[in-house]
């Protein structure tokens, strides 16, 4: 697996249709999100080639084609700094449990969200955040070295940078109460653990401290493509999946502001994910070179073939993702290979009726996957 280079939340530039594989480095430009969609690369996890240049199309991508890039250049074994007291699970929660959290009765089956009141909330705080990202934090953690060697230019970009991580965490913490999905709040906990975790290390920085940034931006990218399948009808194709069991050990709810990271040590099941995701890489190379902009009613024989190729080893995936979840002792890892599994489904279940707008279920699936793999390269042996 190579390692691209690091880079923050700056959106591409406005205008060119991204393609299929994740556009590694920092486009320039930034132009907040529009309401319009844009379609997302098909994923993988090598560098691509530079990215066709289009006329026309949209820019609602921000955490698009960042969240690949951060996760997988990342070095193992990071100490961390957490801020929670007390880790151990809590009560599940039941129907005959007050509480005011929105989500606190989702103990069910995962499946698509269809739904999502906090959205509207999320896109500010990812717009705000996007914009101070994108004045050259993206250049400067390609060569970042530790906080003893900063230059007095990186220490201040790094300050500004570390204030809007955790402004932005703070702000997203009424949307963990308010989000009636488990997974979604699972989602923000992280999004807010990882931030803070990051603005903790700022101090004592190391290179290593960067994959607390991957798994936070990871959270993000995934909520970004989440909300973006319910504006533009996509996560409708929920209406083909059937929901996945939850987990074995229900989630535990949470119980002070400073979540806790979902894995404050490297699980066996780390492994397995990063394999996996290097063999569904290999076998879909081919239909990576696909443009996500084209319908299926355009494809010629070759992508069509490319496509259904692709299909075959999206289903082995989701299927293997799924069994690794059950066995890896972490009730949000198991919530996030569900997660990812039944939005692949949902984009398998489009076969030949494929429009641009899908491309944004399988993108979830790729957010979910990279926010593991994140967490796994954070997370000390």
């Amino acid at each position: 697996m190579s390692m691209p280079p690091q880079g923050g939340w700056p959106p591409p530039p406005p205008g060119p249709q991204p393609p299929n594989q994740p556009q590694y480095g920092s486009p320039p430009g930034y132009q907040p999100y529009s309401g319009q969609q844009p379609y997302p690369p098909q994923g993988q996890w090598q560098q691509p080639p530079p990215p066709p240049q289009k006329s026309g199309g949209a820019t609602k991508w921000l955490l698009v084609a960042i969240a690949v890039l951060l996760v997988i250049g990342v070095t193992i074994g990071a100490t961390l700094l957490f801020t929670r007291d007390g880790d151990g699970p809590s009560t599940p929660p039941t129907s005959d449990v007050p509480s005011d959290i929105a989500s606190a009765n989702d103990t069910g089956p995962v499946e698509i969200i269809t739904e999502e009141p906090t959205c509207e909330a999320f896109i500010r705080i990812n717009d705000a955040l996007a914009e101070v990202h994108s004045k050259g934090w993206s250049e400067t953690r390609s060569s970042l070295g530790p906080s003893s060697e900063w230059t007095d230019a990186e220490r201040e970009q790094l300050e500004s940078v570390s204030t809007a991580m955790r402004n932005a965490a703070d702000q997203a913490l009424p949307l963990v109460s308010q989000t009636p999905h488990r997974v979604t709040r699972e989602l923000y906990e992280q999004f807010i653990a990882y931030s803070r975790a990051y603005v903790a290390a700022i101090p004592k920085y190391e290179p290593r401290d960067n994959a607390l940034a991957s798994t936070s931006v990871g959270t993000m990218a995934t909520l970004l493509a989440i909300c973006t399948a319910i504006d533009n009808g996509a996560a409708g194709r929920s209406l083909g999946v059937s929901p996945i069991d939850p987990p074995q050990s229900a989630p535990a709810l949470p119980d002070s502001p400073a979540s806790a990271i979902f894995m404050p040590q490297r699980l066996p099941s780390c492994a397995g994910l990063t394999q996996l995701s290097e063999q569904y890489n290999d076998a879909t190379r081919e239909w990576q070179a696909v443009d996500t902009d084209l319908a299926a009613s355009q494809w010629s024989p070759q992508q069509r073939e490319a496509h259904r190729s692709a299909l075959d080893a999206m289903t082995k995936w989701a299927d293997s993702l799924l069994a690794l979840g059950r066995e890896s002792d972490s009730s949000v890892f198991e919530d996030f290979t569900a997660a990812a599994t039944v939005y692949l489904r949902a984009f398998i279940s489009a076969g030949d009726s494929y429009t641009s707008a899908d491309s944004w279920l399988t993108f979830a699936a790729y957010q979910f996957n990279q926010t593991m793999i994140g967490a796994c390269d954070a997370a000390p042996e």
